[in-house]
């Protein structure tokens, strides 16, 4: 179990204020324009300590657990879900896990200032939560590898440093097997940026097409060993999965906390709309289900740290549960504050629209029901009980 450090809260109020001062402003401001997330937010980002939560300290990160990140990135994701995007990032993971020390000198620290931007290339046209069946090849040729294929659904590849890519480097290994990583750079020859794909939301980091064609880059870009891509992703999912479940608290909880205040204020019939058992009752409901929430996510990143066969379950329910209640917990924001919570003058139509993505983005829900339905099956099955112990 756990118990939030007196380090953690005065962390989350840090972020808390930053969010309230700095990133829910720019929010409103960016995401209406269609503009790129803002290079001069990353930067004071890196210089305040929200970049790198997760990558060690010996490379310019905070190394923080699974818990503490989650607990800042609540409050960063509330108040600007794209800022949260940045603190920490499934690019990073294999990096750290398999990358050598030349790599990790070359890409984390400028991660951790705000000066870097990764790319998380796995997703393809025929491929997205079936990550297994990637198509995208790697042959080795000498000192290089060429690389041949198309991604989908790529964030931020138009302005990544550095991509992150896997690909297949033995087409006859067994399902999940035989795929690696790779470091690409910027402005590699053969590396396309192809279309952007209009989305609901989260304009701030667009997401494009990635085509490789013929892009050959040193054999030295391999990251860790080669056919182990996978091996490298299994306890980082988690992670970031269980941290998921946090932002999507952070972003439900700030919701349901500018509604109220707005329903505070706001007098009909003589009182204040808050005061309205209609509205009590919604309320109650919507942040009872708002700490289920968080209390899962939670604990599901106390056990990714532990790395144990029950992680990718843990995370599974807190990714979940927590998206779903992100739905329900803005559409009620928008309900309490009626007419004008429909309106862009207010943050919750944007955010009504973005945390659909929660439901799809790194995981969709349904393929976490499988994972989810298949650790309480083998756990019946071992004679035990389909609780997380």
């Amino acid at each position: 179990m756990y118990e939030l450090t007196e380090d953690q809260r005065d962390l989350k109020q840090a972020a808390r204020n930053f969010g309230r001062k700095v990133l829910a402003p720019r929010a409103m401001q960016i995401e209406q324009s269609g503009a790129d997330f803002p290079a001069d937010v990353l930067i004071q980002m890196g210089q305040l300590g929200f970049l790198g939560l997760d990558i060690p300290q010996a490379y310019g990160g905070q190394g923080f657990d699974t818990l503490t990140s989650a607990v800042i990135l609540e409050e960063i994701s509330g108040a600007w879900f794209s800022a949260a995007s940045y603190c920490m990032t499934l690019a990073t993971g294999p990096i750290i896990v398999a990358g050598t020390n030349e790599q990790k000198q070359r890409i984390l620290p400028a991660i951790c200032r705000g000066e870097l931007v990764t790319a998380f290339a796995l997703t393809e046209p025929a491929g997205g939560s079936d990550a297994a069946s990637i198509q995208t090849f790697a042959a080795r040729d000498g000192d290089d590898y060429v690389i041949n294929g198309t991604k989908f659904f790529i964030t931020n590849a138009h302005r990544a440093d550095v991509m992150v890519v896997f690909a297949r480097t033995d087409k006859s290994a067994m399902r999940g097997e035989g795929i690696s990583i790779f470091l690409v750079d910027k402005g590699t020859p053969g590396l396309v940026i192809g279309q952007r794909f209009r989305t609901m939301g989260h304009s701030a980091n667009p997401i494009w097409e990635v085509v490789f064609d013929n892009c050959r880059i040193p054999a030295a870009n391999l990251l860790g060993e080669e056919g182990a891509g996978f091996k490298y992703l299994q306890n980082d999912f988690a992670k970031i999965r269980a941290v998921y479940g946090a932002r999507c608290v952070g972003v439900s909880q700030w919701a349901m906390d500018y509604a109220l205040r707005y329903a505070q204020e706001r007098i009909q019939f003589g009182q204040a709309v808050s005061s309205f058992q209609g509205v009590r009752f919604k309320v109650a409901d919507i942040i009872t289900k708002i700490e289920a929430a968080r209390q899962l996510s939670y604990r599901a990143a106390v056990i990714a740290d532990r790395g144990d066969a029950q992680a990718p379950a843990a995370a599974s329910m807190a990714k979940h549960f927590a998206s779903d209640i992100c739905l329900e917990a803005t559409s009620e924001a928008i309900q309490i504050m009626g007419g004008h919570g429909y309106t862009v003058d207010h943050p919750l139509e944007r955010m009504f629209r973005e945390v659909k993505l929660f439901q799809i983005g790194d995981g969709t829900s349904e393929m976490l029901r499988i994972l989810i339905s298949r650790f309480a099956n083998r756990s019946i099955a071992d004679g035990g009980s389909a609780q997380l112990a």
